[in-house]
């Protein structure tokens, strides 16, 4: 018999996981930069790693939302 999915306890863990993930990017794009010699950190790294950093200060982040995911699921179920 199968269990039944609670989707509030989904998306919740999806929105866990997307800000995770945002967290490991930003990690991975500071590791970057810093292992790179001063003179070889260009202008659009530092403008990139920047931007990035404050989309996720500001949570306007680039990810995608409960309601998104839950859309996406359902689609896919129904497919």
């Amino acid at each position: 018999m199968s269990e039944a999915i609670n989707p509030k306890v989904l998306l919740q863990r999806i929105d866990q996981m997307e800000r995770e993930l945002e967290k490991l990017r930003l990690e991975v794009l500071k590791m970057r930069a810093e292992n790179l010699p001063v003179e070889e950190v260009d202008e659009e790294t530092l403008k990139d790693l920047e931007k990035r950093f404050e989309e996720y200060k500001s949570r306007k982040a680039k990810v995608v939302s409960g309601k998104e995911a839950v859309r996406i699921l359902t689609q896919m179920l129904e497919d």
